[in-house]
């Protein structure tokens, strides 16, 4: 099965878009997260993807208070990044509610964080951000670039067995402009590990694309908030095609 899951991004305590990570691109979808993440458990989401873009460019916690209420007010499963440096921040994170953190730049910078993360809060809470520019690693808020592939990245953690890998195609992310299969089918074919998708998805036909491929979730922000299609419509795409 493969999951459509809404994204809520959150800079300056307002639910926005960004255009390939560029700080001051994009849109505002609203200026209560809380309320768009309880539309989108209204409208039967399944999990949410929750991102604090102040987090993850300051690395701490910055819009905190509003990622606690979402976790507070909807029941689907969450997953959070953005500012998450150590089993600490992970622990409050998961303590307060989340399913899954998600860790970007530790994963980059600081291995052995990594392995204390999934010591305090267990492997499966565990999501790895592979974010990807022109082929290579980027992190801290897509502003550092590293490098390494997002499949050497990949390797690496292979042995942990975290619950997911977060494969973001960051040349495409709010565009629109379609996505990049090579990349996802390359990560899917190598690693035992499930993968969700995000980045460029722009119609039904990426999403049956990537459900075909074989990804575990397919993350979607634009094309949602500016009606692309439904969710729901989304969501019956991606069962027809993953079969």
């Amino acid at each position: 099965m493969t999951y459509v899951i809404p994204s809520i991004d959150i800079r300056h305590g307002r639910c926005v878009k960004l255009v390939q990570g560029r700080v001051g691109s994009g849109m505002v979808v609203s200026d209560d997260p809380v309320s768009v993440a309880r539309m989108w458990e209204a409208e039967g989401a399944k999990a949410l993807h929750v991102v604090d873009l102040d987090g993850a460019l300051e690395g701490r916690m910055a819009n905190w208070p509003i990622v606690r209420r979402v976790l507070k007010e909807v029941d689907v499963p969450v997953e959070v990044g953005g500012g998450i440096r150590s089993p600490k921040d992970a622990s409050k994170v998961i303590g307060a509610g989340a399913r899954w953190v998600i860790l970007g730049t530790v994963a980059v910078e600081r291995p052995e964080l990594v392995k204390g993360i999934c010591e305090a809060v267990g492997p499966e809470g565990v999501i790895l951000a592979l974010e990807s520019r022109k082929g290579t690693v980027v992190a801290r808020g897509w502003a550092a670039r590293y490098e390494m592939t997002p499949l050497s990245l990949a390797r690496r953690y292979e042995p942990l067995g975290v619950a997911a890998y977060l494969y973001t195609a960051v040349d495409v992310e709010g565009t629109e402009s379609g996505i990049d299969a090579a990349a996802a089918h390359r990560l899917v074919s190598s690693t035992r590990v499930p993968v969700i998708y995000s980045g460029g998805v722009s119609s039904l036909r990426d999403v049956a694309q990537l459900a075909r491929i074989g990804v575990r979730g397919i993350v979607v922000g634009s094309a949602l908030y500016r009606g692309r299609f439904a969710l729901k419509e989304a969501e019956e795409v991606a069962d027809r095609a993953a079969g």
